[in-house]
């Protein structure tokens, strides 16, 4: 082997794989900051890309791998997650809801509220409001899918938003 070769060899391959393993994470890290602070707003892979300073392409494969679901499979979870708690906690009209967490109208709202509980938003409102006269926790869970539970070495959600 050539002597300059043998130099730009690592010295330690298992610290270059702890550093690239820590790399995404950051990078990962990064990502989910900047879903947090901007999921009521529309938000493209793009965009997220860029903060978390990876390439579009690159970026989607490693969130995916650390997170075990796709950026905006992720975006909408966290979108959904927020609808739920403002539907439980307060009068807000569905419609506010809808525009104030990035969706173009009530009608896309609903079907992807729908599709991530099995209840459109007024069955979520009408069980919510049994469910607090009852004083029973919300029936669908606020924690987030279990496959994130396991690989996110991160929250993936404020505290305060997070009950079991």
């Amino acid at each position: 082997m050539h002597p300059r070769a043998r130099a730009a060899l690592p010295t330690d391959i298992g610290a270059s794989a702890t550093g690239q393993q820590d790399a995404r994470v950051r990078a990962v890290a990064r990502a989910i900051a900047h879903i947090e602070a901007h999921f009521r707003e529309p938000i493209t892979l793009g965009g997220i890309a860029a903060a978390a300073h990876v390439s579009r392409f690159h970026f989607a494969r490693l969130f995916r791998r650390e997170v075990r679901m796709s950026p905006m499979q992720y975006v909408r979870w966290r979108r959904i997650l927020e609808a739920r708690r403002l539907i439980r906690d307060g009068d807000v009209p569905l419609t506010s809801i809808a525009t104030g967490l990035g969706y173009f109208d009530q009608s896309h709202f609903s079907r992807a509220f729908r599709a991530a509980t099995g209840l459109t938003p007024h069955q979520y409102v009408t069980r919510s409001a049994l469910d607090r006269d009852a004083d029973v926790p919300d029936p669908l869970s606020l924690v987030p899918p279990a496959a994130l539970e396991r690989t996110c070495p991160f929250p993936p959600t404020p505290p305060s938003t997070t009950t079991a």
